[in-house]
Parts: C-alpha cells; sequence; structure tokens
C-alpha cells in the first residue's frame, strides 16, 4: 500500500458491515471506524463479506495511513483480526 504509516493501533470493536469495499466496525469507544484496506492474511482467515461475523467483537490490529502528502486524508487498513 502506498503512503506513509502514521500510525499503528490495536482496540475492539463489533463488525457491523461490509459494503462497497469497505469494512465498517464500532469501536468499543463508539466511534465507528470504516476500514478501506484489509490485509491477505486476515480477509483469508475472515470472509466479511458474508454476514456470518456481523455483530461478532474483534481485536482489530490496523495502520493509519497518509497519502499523497496530504495530512487530512487517512486510510484506514486493517492488519489483523482476531475474535475477542
Amino acid at each position: 500500500m502506498k503512503g506513509i504509516v502514521v500510525n499503528q493501533n490495536v482496540e475492539y470493536g463489533m463488525f457491523k458491515k461490509y459494503y462497497n469495499g469497505y469494512y465498517q466496525f464500532v469501536m468499543d469507544n463508539g466511534d465507528t471506524l470504516v476500514f478501506q484496506k484489509i490485509s491477505m492474511t486476515a480477509i483469508r482467515k475472515f470472509d466479511l463479506k458474508t454476514d456470518k461475523f456481523r455483530g461478532k467483537s474483534f481485536v482489530i490490529t490496523y495502520s493509519e495511513y497518509q497519502e499523497n502528502k496530504d495530512e487530512d486524508f487517512i486510510v484506514y487498513k486493517i492488519e489483523k483480526l482476531e475474535l475477542a
């Protein structure tokens, strides 16, 4: 993935839905995060394009990427998922 990694986080979140290439999770703090990218390791382990994992809690390791030197545009990528 292109861009500069500006942060890497590990948080708990509940999988809400997959739509149009985006993965939506509600985090423990109540915020909703939309992930634009997912690692091949995570997608092989959990097929989030089905409803099988909707409403399930995960430990999410994700990276924040800054693209094109635009400080306001951050892309979130799931690096690793584990059921909580």
